[in-house]
């Protein structure tokens, strides 16, 4: 679990995380991301935080649902620097 700075200038950040397949399907990535935000946001000083993923991860998307993150944006976009098609969220809903 991670929060990376995605525009220091603005203050502006994105949470990342990964949970092994072994322990996917099991709710603790939603309840890891749970703890985290408020933590983190707490830490960093900052009010909204984003996430992306691409579109057809849908476990990905699925946590962040849970977590209370909005979709903002669906389509074309940049992913580890490869064009992809990305669903990016926001946190909290806006």
């Amino acid at each position: 679990m991670q929060a990376v700075p995605t525009d220091e200038e603005k203050n502006e950040w994105e949470i990342g995380y990964h949970i092994a397949k072994e322990y996917t399907e099991k709710g603790y990535a939603t309840e890891a991301v749970k703890a985290f935000l408020p933590a983190i946001m707490k830490r960093l000083n900052i009010e909204k935080i984003e996430g992306l993923c691409v579109i057809e991860n849908y476990a990905s998307r699925a946590v962040m649902e849970k977590c209370g993150f909005t979709l903002e944006y669906s389509g074309a976009g940049e992913y580890q620097g490869t064009e992809r098609d990305v669903c990016r969220y926001s946190y909290p809903p806006v």
